[in-house]
């Protein structure tokens, strides 16, 4: 859309008007139409056509938000993933740890976080009121608040681990070498101003960095964390860390000190490497490396894509889906019964919202069956990057490692305060306590352990 002047003459007089116009495409061809019409140029002063701008970015604001916020209203979609996530949960050792943790009458504080942080991350209001929305448990802010503070406690860190082995592998991976990945992160929140009459200012933007240990196991699957706020506090962080693992695995640990600050330690601890003779490089592929007493290995980090890319990818499987499924009952009800018609019509669909590499369909012509499949290991593939590089343990009296190592601890590197229940900006620091940034941190581990046990193989349409 544009805006354009417009001349007319009426009674040997020439007037401009201002309108705004659309183009619009019609029998192949490109058309133009008035949407509005502005008046006369002479009615039209600076001033007014300020008001006009700041009325639009006003309407702008307003409608870039709700397209931010598509969680306020429950869709099919939503509903489906919250149920999937919750069944996920019941079948899982985790519903029987979390149980012990909250207790029969708090547990569905617990399910509620877990649920909102999967489905509804990105939206940015209150906790209780998304969870509310959500259908989930209601509860006060306060209430949710503790319930993120009871999930940083040391205690649930020890019970929750527990799970996670036993998803992970149990014995068949615990002889096996793990790694401790040591890395600075961020969490961010929101926090006000207030003055001295109580009036409330804009929200404060608060960000804090930390220093990240996330253990992994043999598959780069995390399992366990602590964090510190000062470096002085890593090596006291990294022992406790070490000492809850060894408790309850007998598996081998590698430190991957991203700060390059780390120094004496009873693990082994690897540097990345700063350079790496040609023909060390090479056989990288195979395996580690020996070189004198330095050991070199590969390590193979995964990011993930941005919520919005995801759900971006979500929305054109939606549509992929939803116009798989009107073939499949148009087919049933006979009203598509030609192969090449049916085909095209899907192909049609599948293309148009570029998912050729993650849905195939089958037709059987005989039976008249539609069938169509979603290749799960291609959309898991399609939501990261993938990374790899070079490591070297300085002293390793050991054989070298069989393989290269991986991690999938990129989304621990930016948190956000899912709770948006932001303090005076007086108490910000206490509100984000120690125990809140743990919470958020085992929320995410949780998030993880969820995500990584629905990751199997879905088939649809089928009967």
């Amino acid at each position: 859309m544009f805006f354009r002047k417009i001349t007319t003459k009426k009674n040997g007089k020439e007037y401009v008007y201002v309108k705004l116009i659309e183009n619009y495409r019609q029998d192949g061809k490109v058309k133009q139409r008035v949407i509005a019409n502005f008046g006369s140029v002479d009615n039209l002063s600076a001033e007014r056509i300020k008001y006009l701008i700041a009325s639009l970015r006003k309407l702008h604001n307003e409608i870039e938000t709700q397209a931010k916020e598509p969680g306020l209203s429950l869709s099919l979609n939503i509903t489906s993933q919250i149920h999937e996530v919750k069944k996920q949960i019941n079948n899982s050792p985790l519903k029987e740890a979390l149980f012990r943790l909250f207790g029969e009458a708090n547990y569905g504080l617990a399910e509620a976080l877990i649920v909102k942080a999967i489905t509804a991350a990105e939206i940015d209001k209150p906790v209780q009121e998304v969870c509310q929305n959500l259908g989930l448990t209601a509860a006060t802010s306060l209430q949710f608040y503790n319930a993120m503070k009871l999930l940083g406690q040391d205690r649930t860190k020890g019970v929750l681990l527990s799970t996670r082995l036993f998803d992970a592998g149990g014995n068949d991976n615990i002889h096996k070498v793990g790694v401790i990945h040591l890395f600075k992160a961020v969490f961010e929140g929101n926090s006000f101003e207030v003055d001295m009459t109580g009036n409330i200012f804009m929200p404060q933007n608060y960000r804090k960095e930390i220093f990240a240990l996330i253990a992994c196991d043999c598959c780069g699957v995390p399992v366990d964390f602590e964090y510190a706020d000062e470096w002085r506090d890593v090596p006291a962080q990294l022992q406790t860390l070490v000492k809850r693992l060894r408790n309850k695995t007998a598996a081998r640990f590698i430190v991957l000190d991203e700060t390059n600050m780390l120094a004496d330690t009873s693990l082994p601890v690897a540097k990345v490497a700063a350079e790496v003779p040609g023909e060390i490089q090479n056989a990288l592929k195979k395996g580690s490396v020996k070189h004198g007493n330095r050991l070199f290995f590969q390590v193979t980090r995964f990011s993930q894509l941005s919520e919005g890319k995801i759900k971006e990818l979500q929305a054109k499987l939606a549509r992929v889906s939803a116009g798989l499924e009107t073939i499949k009952a148009d087919v049933l009800l006979g009203k598509l019964t030609r192969e090449t018609q049916i085909r095209k019509k899907a192909d049609n669909v599948i293309k148009s919202n570029q998912c050729e590499d993650l849905v195939t369909y089958s037709y059987n012509d005989n039976d008249q069956v539609f069938n169509y499949y979603i290749n799960e290991e291609n959309l898991k593939q399609k939501k990261q990057t993938k990374h790899t590089t070079a490591w070297v343990i300085d002293r390793w009296p050991e054989p070298g490692l069989d393989y290269g190592l991986t991690v999938n601890t990129d989304r621990f590197r930016n948190l956000t305060d899912q709770l948006k229940i932001p303090p005076i900006n007086l108490y910000v620091d206490y509100h984000y306590s120690p125990e809140i940034i743990s919470g958020h941190l085992q929320l995410e581990m949780i998030k993880t352990q969820i995500l990584n046990a629905m990751n199997t193989p879905y088939q649809g349409g089928e009967m």
